[in-house]
C-alpha cells in the first residue's frame, strides 16, 4: 500500500511539474508575443506622427496664406473708407459688403 501511494505521489509530482513547465512556456510566449506587438503600435504610432507633422506644414501654410489676404482686405477696407470721407459708407453682411449712399460699391 504504502508503495502504491508512493507511486501516485510521483505520478502527480510529475504531472504537476510538466503542466507548470508547459504554462511557463505558454506564458513567455505570450510575452514575447505581446513585446512584438508593442513595438509594431511604436512603429505604427511614430508613422502616423511624421505623417501628421507632414500634413501639418501645407495647412499652416494655407492658414497663413488666408490670415495675409484677410489682412489684405481689412487694410484695403480702410483705406477706401479713409479716401471717401465725404460720402457714407456702411455694411452690410447679408448681401454686399459695402454700400455707398444706399447704391452697392462697383469697381472703378
Amino acid at each position: 500500500m504504502t508503495s502504491f501511494v508512493q507511486l501516485l505521489l510521483v505520478i502527480v509530482i510529475a504531472t504537476l511539474t510538466f503542466l507548470i513547465t508547459f504554462a511557463a512556456i505558454q506564458v513567455f510566449h505570450i510575452l514575447h508575443e505581446f513585446r512584438l506587438v508593442l513595438k509594431k503600435l511604436n512603429f505604427i504610432l511614430e508613422n502616423t506622427r511624421t505623417l501628421s507633422d507632414r500634413a501639418a506644414k501645407p495647412i499652416s501654410a494655407v492658414n497663413e496664406f488666408f490670415t495675409e489676404v484677410k489682412d489684405l482686405v481689412h487694410h484695403t477696407q480702410d483705406e477706401i473708407i479713409d479716401s471717401t470721407p465725404d460720402r457714407v459708407i456702411t455694411e452690410h453682411r447679408e448681401k454686399h459688403l459695402f454700400h455707398r449712399s444706399g447704391l452697392p460699391l462697383h469697381p472703378s
